[in-house]
């Protein structure tokens, strides 16, 4: 939001100065540096730790999508050879247009320089941006005609200051429950944090299988090596002791593997049709018109008819699918090298959120219930270097993936110090899985009631102090929790304050992105998704700013 609220005044000339010496802009950072968060801070990464989204859907700014991948190019001199290994398979001389994975440190790298670049573009604009390291903010009220901060120091948790805002942006990343015990991580960051603390003889259940437990698979195995054969086969050396992993999911399925988009235009799926039947259906689209569009688009794709279960489990467990899904995401599913229906879906994604959004009430529902994983699956894929040494730890038996159904149990066996994890395969076999160490990778908890943070906290207390209350709630399979989030306009990413509670309303601004709103904001966690948000953020404190200078 800093930078493109920066750049947005930069761009202006003269007629901003009226009002960029007349505010300034709070920083509040937990850790050390500003920038990289969680997921990019290399104090939480491993160099085997690589972005799961292409380069080029990485920049902080909306409009300029593959300015991630230029800076990277451009700045760091061995990019280049870093490239070859990271990026899809293609038949093309033109670097840029590849789909590459860099270690998730260089991410961090960029978002500390556009930062320090924003603040530094600011102070020559006359914008004070003060920066608070190591602070926590802890709770948010409203003043007279302002808001109140209270912000505690880290390294000094007794030193409690009052802060005035006008305007106040949360944007306080992911948020991970608390640990009940030393053997239990909710949380597969910081990585070095789980080598240090299982040892390299243990059995580990993962649960989840999604991007984040993969992750967790690489950092629990780094201690062995990964070889190519000669036939172009990754195969793994585990180290001795070596740990063995089990990654649990109620569908034990993995994300599919990225190949290589081509060039092909939907005919009809296209971003003008949805948007004609958004506005034929504003707020009332059910899933099937989605679908019969889809499957359309997809039958003219490949000349064929499509079978849509097949697509959407087309083996009956992980492993064969992701072999298959190496197989062609190294040589597409046509004679260009192209993956088509990835091709198909990406023209689409940016309508995703306007999809879910215009849904019918009970429709969406449906959908959280039945396609989340499905949507997830396609969308967030995983990349072909990753794949790859997922399917040779599976080989050499360091890795296995177990369907858990809906219908399992999870406890901790306080006699025996042990978890216990029981479920039935397909077959109705009743298992009694036991481990002495357990990491939660299926990511981030949906309810915000889960955030143990003293900010959120009070900000329920204040905002939502009944379950359901201003927020979207819904079932979850994994935990039985509620999904709930704050309730946000999407148009603008104000929070939405009830008007009927005198002393709920804040009545000035406030705005939420990322997790704190994934009830709303399907792709609020990835990267190009918040950047849309916060460039409608910036958009929004440009109007605040033009009203108060015109005033």
């Amino acid at each position: 939001m800093l930078c493109q609220l920066i750049e947005r005044l930069a761009t202006m000339g003269d007629s901003a100065r009226p009002f960029c010496h007349a505010f300034s802009i709070a920083v509040y950072e937990k850790g050390d540096h500003f920038g990289p968060g969680l997921p990019h801070n290399e104090q939480n990464v491993l160099p085997l730790h690589i972005t799961n989204m292409c380069a080029q859907d990485m920049s902080v700014r909306a409009d300029k999508p593959g300015e991630f991948h230029y800076w990277l190019l451009e700045n760091v001199v061995s990019a280049t050879q870093r490239s070859a290994d990271r990026c899809s398979s293609v038949s093309t001389s033109d670097r840029y247009e590849q789909c590459c994975h860099y270690p998730r440190a260089m991410m961090g790298e960029y978002l500390k320089c556009q930062f320090a670049e924003a603040v530094s573009t600011a102070e020559i604009l006359g914008v004070s941006v003060e920066r608070y390291p190591n602070s926590e903010v802890v709770d948010l009220y409203p003043g007279d005609e302002c808001l109140y901060l209270i912000v505690d120091s880290i390294k000094e948790p007794s030193a409690k200051r009052k802060h005035r805002a006008d305007a106040v942006l949360l944007a306080t990343g992911h948020w991970f429950e608390k640990s009940p015990r030393e053997t239990y991580f909710s949380s597969p960051w910081p990585a070095a944090k789980l080598l240090d603390a299982i040892p390299q003889s243990a059995a580990v259940a993962v649960m989840g299988s999604s991007l984040s437990a993969i992750e967790t698979a690489l950092t629990l195995s780094s201690e062995g090596q990964f070889l190519r054969k000669p036939s172009g086969e990754l195969s793994f050396q585990p180290s001795h002791p070596s740990r063995k992993l089990t990654l649990y999911s109620r569908r034990g399925l993995l994300p599919r593997v990225r190949g290589r988009r081509g060039r092909r235009r939907n005919t009809y799926l296209t971003c003008k049709k949805i948007s004609d039947l958004i506005e034929a259906h504003p707020y009332s689209i059910e899933i099937s018109m989605i679908f019969d569009v889809f499957k359309r688009e997809i039958s003219a794709a490949y000349d064929t008819a499509v079978n849509w279960q097949n697509a959407m489990q087309p083996f009956n467990n992980a492993e064969q699918l992701l072999r298959h899904d190496i197989m062609i995401a190294k040589g597409g599913d046509d004679h260009d090298g192209e993956m088509i229906w990835q091709t198909v879906l990406a023209e689409i994604l940016p309508m995703a959120r306007a999809i879910y959004l215009n849904l019918a009430p009970s429709e969406r529902k449906r959908f959280d219930e039945e396609y989340t994983t499905t949507f997830f699956m396609h969308v967030a894929t995983q990349p072909l270097e990753n794949a790859e040494k997922l399917l040779a730890l599976i080989e050499a038996g360091v890795v296995a993936i177990v369907r858990l159904g809906d219908d399992y149990h999870f406890e901790y066996d306080e006699r025996a110090c042990e978890y216990l994890i029981n479920y039935k395969d397909a077959s109705g076999k009743n298992h009694h899985d036991r481990f002495n160490y357990v990491v939660n990778a299926t990511g981030q908890p949906r309810s915000i009631r889960s955030d143990p943070s003293p900010l959120t906290q009070n900000l329920i207390r204040r905002l939502m102090p009944q379950s359901g209350q201003n927020g979207e709630t819904y079932p979850d399979h994994r935990s039985n929790a509620l999904h709930e989030s704050l309730k946000i306009d999407p148009e603008s990413h104000l929070v939405v304050i009830p008007a009927a509670d005198d002393n709920a309303s804040i009545g000035l601004p406030v705005f939420a992105v990322g997790p704190m709103v994934r009830g709303q904001i399907i792709d609020t966690s990835m990267a190009y998704g918040l950047s849309r948000s916060t460039s409608q953020v910036a958009d929004r404190l440009l109007k605040i700013l033009a009203e108060r200078g015109r005033c």
